[in-house]
């Protein structure tokens, strides 16, 4: 697999995480001779594991080269204890994450790998080291097992996750050109069409039906934008963000100003986070209270203040005059393509969720009754 990248950086901070620096990577490197003459009794007692779940069996039975898998397993033993996590091992184990995608691995059965690994280890160290020794290689085994079941898992995860991102957004953009076709032919049509014409209404709908397809597709592809982004996490004024997404809905002319009002608490008017995610987040609450708001008294409010208990965070409230909704439908909201407007996405409240989550914040949204609609959320506060 020569063209795979390996996030190199990330995976030295999985060894932080798991305390292998260097003293630990030498003491494992002198449990060598322990491991790595028993690698062809590791990789049948491997075999001989698996060998004994039927599904599994179909696939060992199954290995286009006999003798393969065998091999490898012991080379990826004897490796495990004689290169010292360096980088070449390191992007190895990322490798055959990806490489279980491919072929479609079930992920429980490379799980329940590490589980066998670490217990045939354990084996070992208890019948070849004293007990005050075996505990020590004990600890440290775990560790180095530890790691390799984050990285090849880590590698799983996002090598499938890019695929269903790849996927959504190529038929995503394949969408959008014919769309967009379709409806400025439409709007030319509609243009030089009279009004009271059997056929204007058609136009309109088809041309409504466009538009809305092309919200969509945008929609789809900020979700997923979002949905993948690793956050970049900084100091965001919650003032200038505010303004600087008012000022965007309304320059588009859709909305007219209601009465607003907009309170922002001392100490509670910076969070820490990606400001795209929290541009994004506000951009579809705010659309969505601008377009909810009461006709006859359009009005918003926007407040901020300070949790009560550490660790601190800020608390946003965004009100809207509009008629509340239904407490047993909330979670709905949530759902890409979920709308109660004929001409919404659903992607809005999915995509403000996911930014939230990216953010280690939270999102409710509370009916209040005779009043409108309050979304809350929580977001770290900067300090």
């Amino acid at each position: 697999m020569p063209n795979v990248h390996v996030p190199y950086d990330k995976l030295h901070t999985f060894k932080q995480w798991l305390g292998l620096a260097a003293p630990e990577i030498r003491e494992l490197l002198a449990l060598q001779d322990l491991f790595v003459g028993r690698k062809e009794r590791f990789a049948s007692y491997f075999y001989d594991f698996f060998a004994n779940i039927p599904e599994a069996k179909l696939i060992i039975e199954h290995e286009k080269r006999p003798g393969h898998l065998l091999e490898a397993w012991a080379h990826w033993f004897e490796s495990l204890f004689s290169r010292g996590l360096d980088e070449e091992f390191m992007g190895y184990l990322w490798k055959v994450g990806v490489k279980h995608v491919e072929i479609k691995l079930d992920k429980r059965f490379s799980n329940m790998g590490f589980s066998v690994v670490r217990q045939f280890c354990q084996e070992v160290i208890l019948s070849e080291l004293p007990p005050g020794k075996a505990t020590e290689a004990i600890r440290l085994v775990d560790k180095l097992v530890d790691f390799c079941l984050l990285v090849e898992t880590d590698a799983y995860i996002e090598t499938t996750t890019r695929c269903d991102a790849e996927i959504i957004r190529g038929i995503a953009d394949r969408i959008r050109n014919p769309v967009t076709v379709i409806g400025g032919n439409i709007h030319r049509l509609m243009k030089n069409a009279d009004v009271k014409d059997p056929a204007y209404p058609v136009y309109e709908f088809i041309f409504s039906q466009s538009t809305k397809c092309e919200h969509m597709v945008r929609d789809i592809k900020t979700y997923m934008e979002v949905f993948e982004r690793e956050p970049s996490r900084e100091k965001v004024s919650l003032r200038d963000l505010f303004d600087e997404v008012l000022e965007g809905l309304f320059t588009r002319g859709k909305f007219s100003r209601p009465r607003m009002e907009i309170e922002i608490a001392e100490g509670a008017s910076h969070v820490l986070a990606d400001r795209k995610d929290m541009k994004a987040l506000f951009w579809h609450l705010l659309e969505n209270s601008l377009e909810a708001v009461d006709r006859k008294n359009p009005f918003v409010r926007i407040s901020s203040h300070i949790s009560g208990a550490p660790p601190h965070s800020v608390i946003i409230e965004i009100f809207n005059s509009g008629p509340p909704l239904e407490a047993e439908d909330m979670e709905k909201f949530y759902s890409p393509f979920y709308s109660t407007k004929p001409e919404g996405t659903g992607f809005g409240l999915a995509i403000a969720r996911q930014a939230v989550r990216n953010n280690m914040g939270g999102i409710r949204i509370e009916p209040v009754k005779e009043e409108g609609t309050r979304v809350v959320l929580l977001l770290p506060v900067f300090e």
